[in-house]
């Protein structure tokens, strides 16, 4: 049996080609394009905007020393950081299946489900433990609860909110909200729309300065 390998995730490495062979189907999202019809992603690769999500988590963790020593911590073989970086390069994996054309746009319904089926395949090869890869998959199958949750027209925010932080409390919670803080931070809803932009951002900066 073939020794699995390990899983350092940088975006300098993945950039570099260095994965290529180990991670074809990361490399393949450059041929997915989306262009959105609420302007986040305006003709953008999902290999483009994926290396931009990692590129924003690395400057959240930079900026964020609060939250340094819950993700040091480690919980198999690999720390909660490591295995949200690994999260972050599947989180949308699964939107070359799920993407449909609509006119101009293209929207993804259900990629998330796809892409926990498609990265579970992936994982395998490495030697993550199943608690890890556990993780890493309840990561992708949820990373988009928040940009529903801050829609400025929903009328249960706090009550979902409250769910969520029930649900997710002492598992995935923080996980979830700094990767939907990388997410939004460079999406191009920063001038699309910008006040909607500052809405979400702002929730996303307060909520991270609670985590620990």
């Amino acid at each position: 049996m073939q020794e699995k390998q390990p899983l350092i995730l940088t975006v300098q490495d993945l950039k570099s080609g260095k994965f290529t062979k180990l991670l074809p189907e990361f490399y393949d999202s450059k041929n997915s394009v989306e262009n959105s019809k609420d302007m986040w992603h305006q003709q953008e690769s999902v290999f483009d905007h994926t290396l931009s999500v990692m590129e924003a988590l690395e400057k959240i963790f930079s900026d964020n020393k609060n939250i340094e020593s819950l993700f040091d911590k480690k919980i198999d073989n690999y720390t909660r950081k490591e295995l949200l970086m690994i999260a972050s390069a599947f989180h949308d994996i699964g939107k070359k299946e799920a993407m449909v054309k609509e006119g101009e746009f293209t929207r993804c319904t259900g990629h998330e489900k796809i892409g926990v089926e498609k990265a579970g395949a992936v994982l395998n090869r490495f030697d993550l433990s199943e608690k890890e890869t556990l993780i890493i998959l309840d990561i992708i199958a949820n990373h988009s609860v928040f940009h529903y949750l801050l829609n400025p027209a929903n009328q249960n925010f706090e009550k979902e909110l409250k769910d969520l932080r029930e649900k997710f409390s002492g598992s995935i919670y923080a996980e979830l909200i700094i990767l939907s803080y990388a997410d939004t931070v460079n999406s191009k809803l920063r001038t699309a729309g910008p006040d909607e932009f500052k809405y979400r951002i702002d929730f996303y900066k307060k909520e991270t300065e609670t985590l620990q």
